[in-house]
């Protein structure tokens, strides 16, 4: 299995796959005249047929769109002389001869007559991890501002909407949060170059209302806004709603797994994919298939049908047989166009097809709502739904994997148990709502400061559970304490009362000890947690090796 490099900016990373596209097609031209003029059997026109099905998809994705229905016409006229008997088959081989022929007069013209190259514009670049806000509170502004600082987002302030749209000339946030209307009688909804401008630079809109009706949802939605709050602002809600914002632009849109025999056309799938950020893995041996799925941990599978050997449907069939792999979407990509071909392949556990050649937005438009699906239906199923973090029994199985990569890749595993401290006097003395908010506040944390690498789940109640692979223990540690630092400085208000809460955590890495079961090493780091307790909270035990 292999990732596109992607150290190339992108016009070049296409130019050089269209390059060695070209490069390949006398070669390819070739092989088809040679199967064209051999003697009349199965073997040598199913090969013709292939090549042709291959041929009809690739053209048109580097740009050769007449090309690609030649070849095309060329598959669909062997498939008919296959099914033919062996005196029509005899009588029809001169008709095929003269298409490959016509396809290849055409093939030498189109690369004679050099077209230029292929422009794809930079994309927008926000500023990362950046939120604006334009509020009328002072008390709001200071206290969003310092909670979310906390968070470790950059914050800017903006005293209306006319200095907004003047700094939006020359950069954007990754997230606007404003309120709907402002002191001085302006509102939002009325700014049309503002919001204008958000879309095209593709910032997200949070807005705040000072009161919730239908009407200004509805305007709301019109303006594309991700979320509408309703004053006094629920700072805990809001900031959970940022994190997940900002996680779509820090992160990857997806993981997808590309299987297609074409090498060309499947690195320049996975170089479109991965241009608007969604992460690609292509993998060149099908038998290497499920280890490679299990690896990789995609969230679809992109797959053609026809392939040697093994064919895309019998792989999903393959692919469905592993519980572990059964919920993972697969998308066919082919040049079949008939419609029953279609749907009979899709009968072996594929969920969607699309057709070749297909234009490179409209393949990222359909994979990302594709990808945003699957991922949707991951997360219901895998997160808890009060902190949106994993459920006590796949952090468990998180676990279990990491520790058999780190056997198998020779890398360090650190595990890390935390617990709120003194929690049920949280609950007790501000009640269960408040208890809540406090729980997802701090998983709102652990998101947003661990690694991209890195799982965290609600192990249970206040207590919960990080999985940091390629991670020793003190480096385990320094994350902890960064996380309990941020912790510390959150304010939480309850009533007419603000107070804050710390926790206390235990650390256990492979680097200071030899584990070979997951249960095992979850019980060590629980004792590293009971001994931070015991030695006065609010602190990170880490466990050494006996």
């Amino acid at each position: 299995m292999n990732s596109t490099p992607a150290k190339r900016s992108p016009s070049e990373a296409f130019a050089q796959l269209r390059q060695r596209f070209e490069h390949g097609l006398p070669e390819r031209l070739a092989r088809m005249a040679k199967l064209a003029k051999a003697d009349v059997s199965k073997e040598p026109l199913t090969q013709l047929m292939a090549e042709a099905h291959k041929l009809a998809g690739a053209c048109g994705t580097f740009g050769y769109a007449s090309l690609g229905i030649q070849a095309r016409q060329i598959e669909q006229l062997t498939l008919i002389i296959i099914n033919k008997t062996d005196v029509d088959q005899q009588q029809a081989i001169p008709s095929l001869k003269r298409a490959v022929l016509e396809f290849g007069i055409a093939v030498d013209k189109a690369l004679r007559n050099k077209y230029s190259e292929l422009g794809i514009p930079d994309p927008i670049i926000l500023q990362p991890n950046t939120i604006w806000l334009i509020l009328d509170s002072k008390t709001i502004i200071d206290e969003f501002s310092q909670q979310l600082t906390a968070f470790g987002m950059q914050v800017e302030l903006f005293s209306g909407f006319d200095d907004c749209l003047q700094r939006l000339q020359n950069t954007a946030p990754t997230i606007l949060f404003s309120a709907i209307s402002l002191a001085d009688g302006s509102l939002l909804f009325e700014q049309t170059l503002l919001l204008d401008q958000l879309v095209k630079k593709h910032a997200r809109l949070l807005v705040l209302s000072a009161k919730d009706n239908f009407d200004l949802r509805i305007k709301a939605a019109q303006q594309r806004a991700d979320a509408f709050f309703v004053a006094p602002l629920d700072i805990p809600s809001c900031i959970s709603t940022i994190t997940e914002l900002l996680e779509t632009h820090s992160g990857s849109f997806g993981r997808v797994f590309i299987v297609d025999d074409d090498t060309l056309l499947a690195e320049h799938y996975a170089l479109v994919l991965q241009n608007v950020g969604i992460e690609t893995a292509i993998v060149n041996n099908v038998r290497d298939i499920v280890n490679e799925l299990m690896r990789f941990g995609p969230d679809l599978v992109l797959m053609d049908i026809y392939m040697p050997e093994i064919s895309g449907a019998e792989l999903a069939g393959l692919i469905r047989q592993y519980p572990s792999l059964k919920r993972i979407p697969i998308v066919y990509l082919s040049s079949e166009v008939n419609k029953s071909l279609q749907l009979r392949a899709m009968a072996h556990g594929a969920d969607d097809f699309l057709t070749k050649p297909i234009d490179d937005s409209q393949l990222t438009q359909a994979i990302k709502v594709r990808l945003a699906r699957s991922i949707q239906i991951k997360n219901l199923i895998e997160k808890d739904g009060l902190t949106g973090l994993i459920k006590h029994s796949s952090i468990k199985s998180a676990v279990d994997i990491e520790l058999d990569r780190t056997r198998r890749e020779q890398q360090p595993l650190s595990v890390v148990m935390v617990d709120i401290d003194l929690f049920k006097s949280v609950n007790d003395n501000y009640g269960h709502a408040i208890g809540d908010m406090v729980i997802s506040a701090l998983a709102t944390l652990l998101r947003k400061r661990i690694r991209k690498t890195d799982r965290a789940g609600r192990y249970g109640g206040e207590e919960f559970l990080l999985v940091l692979p390629d991670c020793g223990a003190e480096e385990a540690k320094k994350i902890t304490e960064s996380i309990l630092d941020a912790f510390r400085k959150l304010k939480f208000t309850a009533e007419d009362n603000t107070f804050s809460c710390t926790f206390s955590a235990g650390v256990v890495s492979t680097s200071n000890q030899p584990f070979t079961d997951a249960a095992k090493m979850i019980v060590a780091a629980d004792d590293a947690l009971y001994h931070a307790k015991e030695t006065g909270r609010n602190r990170i035990c880490v466990a050494e090796d006996d």
